[in-house]
């Protein structure tokens, strides 16, 4: 991920806080680029902001699961499948019920996380 680009956009963002696209793309990055718990942080804000933004559900959960916060992705999948119903958003309403599904699962429930 280039560092610039993050730069920018955390420029834009400190410009207009409440802009849930610059949000999304910013968080998206940070996930990118390793940084989970500011992903995190960023990603939460869009939600709380906009709680009808379908993709930045589907990208906090991912951003959960990469961080071994299991519970909380789940969570997170199951208010985003739900708004991404409501709204009419197929493609993440597929795949976060995918990654729920998953975790869901025997296996995944066993199985130790990576450090």
């Amino acid at each position: 991920m280039d560092p610039n680009r993050i730069n920018r956009l955390e420029e834009l963002l400190a410009r207009n806080p409440e802009d849930p696209v610059l949000g999304y793309g910013l968080g998206s990055a940070h996930r990118e680029a390793g940084n989970l718990p500011r992903a995190r942080e960023i990603l939460e804000e869009v939600v709380r902001q906009k709680p009808g933004y379908a993709a930045a559900w589907e990208v906090l959960g991912l951003t959960l699961e990469e961080m071994g916060d299991r519970e909380e992705a789940i969570r997170v999948y199951e208010n985003g499948i739900r708004i991404s119903r409501e709204g009419g958003f197929l493609a993440p309403e597929k795949q976060m019920a995918r990654r729920l599904k998953r975790l869901l699962s025997p296996r995944a429930k066993n199985r130790i996380p990576e450090e």
